[in-house]
């Protein structure tokens, strides 16, 4: 199958779960539990400038109770982003809008791939305006070319944090809410957003990221592209080898 088939699969596949999110009202981006964090659709790969394209399709997993715990708590997610070289100031408020545990799928045959070296760009399906209103409140006050938040656990625990773009898209009654960030690796990915005076707000940075790692030979797979930031290590340890598959 040639790329541009492939891509058309993966566009069939990825509007196949959209008309289905839509026709049941959205369930897994509306949870009925408040204290749940609504679940990422889908997402889908783009041409990317900077590496290699892929066509594949990710998909969402349930987050570990490990996890699930750190994304409620929002003195960890506070504590990530300032391990990450960011401020949070007082009046500042952090939401997790979505969170999953992604993988790859190659939407030729079902099965788990991986993201090539050097990464690959992605959009994720946050939810839509329907309407019904909103199928995730917390897509509340998000607008086109926001800057979101994207925390997201290694293989080895440790969180790296990413800068992502908004996309909000408008069609006859209906607007979509995608985020669009690069990514090397798939496991617990989670996208936040920053609030002050009911507006989305853009996090200081004061440089002194905790433990950043220097991109060698060996680790530079690692190594964030386009306007992302550094990856680093925070506090925020593995609990299980369940984690961040």
């Amino acid at each position: 199958m040639g790329m541009k088939n492939l891509k058309k699969v993966a566009a069939f596949i990825a509007a196949t779960v959209l008309c289905m999110s839509m026709s049941m009202g959205v369930l897994a981006s509306s949870p009925t539990d408040p204290d749940q964090i609504p679940g990422i659709s889908y997402g889908m790969s783009l041409d990317n400038e900077d590496g290699p394209s892929i066509s594949a399709v990710a998909v969402s997993k349930d987050l570990s109770e490990e996890v699930e715990a750190i994304l409620q708590d929002k003195n960890q997610i506070k504590d990530i982003l300032i391990n990450a070289g960011y401020e949070v100031k007082d009046d500042q408020d952090i939401t997790v809008i979505a969170a999953s545990d992604m993988e790859l799928i190659d939407p030729r045959n079902g099965e788990k791939v991986e993201i090539p070296e050097g990464g690959t760009d992605f959009e994720f399906y946050l939810g839509a305006d329907l309407w019904s209103g909103l199928s995730n409140p917390n897509l509340e006050g998000i607008k086109n070319n926001d800057t979101l938040y994207i925390l997201h656990q290694k293989a080895d625990g440790t969180w790296e944090v990413l800068e992502a773009t908004a996309v909000v898209e408008t069609s006859g009654d209906v607007t979509t809410y995608k985020v669009k960030a690069h990514f090397d690796s798939f496991s617990p990915v989670a996208i936040i957003k920053v609030m002050s005076n009911g507006k989305i707000t853009v996090l200081d940075k004061n440089g002194n990221e905790t433990g950043t790692i220097t991109t060698t030979e060996a680790n530079k797979g690692d190594k964030v592209k386009g306007e992302s930031v550094k990856v680093v290590k925070t506090t925020a340890e593995k609990k299980s080898p369940k984690t961040g598959n």
